[in-house]
């Protein structure tokens, strides 16, 4: 077990991911076999002191193009299948490349494709946990991937920032680290006086930030890497953005966060089921007025009465995100009417609802706060 401090907080941290983007593994002309070497040899080096590591890894596709071209000879305006198709090759390159670094210090490793309705259904993400809970067990290296040989619209995490977080909050992971191809988070980047932000305490504001069209992002999918670390931060899990392509850049993350940029988790961390919640994807957006956003930021359940629109079809059940009057997130959480139903009941009264719905179900709140993730 490791400890990492930053201020007055200390972390334990015992079970890590790594996320790797795929500029560290290649970029579609050739490997980056030293790159790789580095990463393999730093984290085998790491499980002297942490027990678990996983690795979500991107570059299936990148990969798939340098072994199909041989790195020449390439188009790039790939259709959809075929995406998926050198996907599949790329992918068996991909693992071909860990199996064989890891087998040096005698490490195994173990494939595992996951797809957002994994994570959205409660049966099967409880036992992918199981499953990589097993491995973890058994000192076997997971390597995650996204299915993109199967992937559609419908079942894509999307990027693998956000596959990284969401394994994260599967596993109660201690912490999350996403290697990208630059030092971390800049504010005003383009400029002269450009700002590193070595902490972001306050994820609200950065994302404001990006609202406002501030160049407070740089390359490396930046926006992508601050929505991944908002789901990690409020369930309670540090997460960092650092250069993976600088020398021993996990181990200088664990000391003490001495490289990239540090987020800071809420303090008061996520029960399982609402980490489940988090995961889900969002199927809609509902609107509230200005007394139901307040009665939620008091830990009160979403009525009825306080909706003044929504966005998006959903079912019973489905995951909703929850807009303020000032168009921010305040939650998300397990809706208790469809799209239909929720149509005919916003704005009214509960005891009007039973009257509306003549033969339904129907319920004393829209969305319980026991079902509800709060930002």
């Amino acid at each position: 077990m490791k400890k990492v401090r930053f201020a007055e907080m200390e972390w334990q941290v015992n079970k890590l991911v790594v996320k790797l983007g795929t500029k560290q593994i290649t970029d579609t002309k050739s490997i980056n076999f030293e790159n790789i070497k580095s990463i393999v040899s730093e984290i085998v080096e790491l499980k002297k002191e942490i027990e678990h590591i996983v690795l979500v890894t991107s570059g299936a596709i990148g990969l798939g193009v340098y072994e199909f071209y041989g790195g020449k000879n390439q188009k790039y305006n790939y259709s959809l299948s075929q995406k998926q198709a050198l996907a599949g090759v790329g992918q068996v390159k991909l693992m071909q490349l860990f199996k064989e670094e890891f087998a040096k210090y005698g490490i195994f490793v173990g494939q595992v494709l996951l797809t957002q309705n994994i994570f959205d259904n409660r049966k099967t993400y409880l036992n992918a946990k199981n499953t990589l809970s097993a491995m973890l067990e058994m000192g076997i290296i997971p390597v995650i991937n996204e299915n993109d040989s199967v992937a559609t619209e419908e079942i894509k995490v999307g990027q693998n920032d956000t596959l990284g977080a969401l394994v994260s909050l599967l596993l109660d992971a201690d912490l999350y680290i996403m290697l990208s191809d630059v030092d971390g988070l800049y504010k005003n980047y383009h400029s002269e006086n450009r700002e590193f932000i070595k902490v972001v305490d306050d994820i609200k504001k950065v994302i404001d930030f990006a609202r406002g069209g501030e160049e407070c992002f740089t390359r490396g999918g930046m926006i992508t890497k601050i929505e991944a670390s908002k789901i990690t931060t409020r369930s309670g899990i540090p997460t960092v953005i650092a250069n993976g392509f600088m020398k021993d850049r996990i181990k200088l993350v664990l000391n003490n966060f001495s490289t990239g940029t540090l987020f800071l988790p809420a303090r008061k961390p996520l029960n399982h089921k609402k980490r489940w919640i988090l995961g889900k994807r969002p199927k809609g957006i509902i609107y509230v007025d200005e007394g139901a956003s307040v009665a939620i930021r008091n830990n009160k359940s979403l009525l009825a009465s306080g909706i003044i629109n929504f966005e998006g079809e959903f079912d019973y059940g489905d995951t909703v995100k929850v807009y303020d009057p000032s168009n921010n997130e305040i939650a998300r959480g397990l809706i208790n009417y469809n799209s239909k139903q929720l149509g005919l009941i916003m704005g009214k009264k509960t005891r009007e609802i039973e009257k509306i719905l003549t033969g339904e179900n129907s319920y004393s709140c829209v969305i319980h706060i026991d079902n509800m993730v709060l930002f």
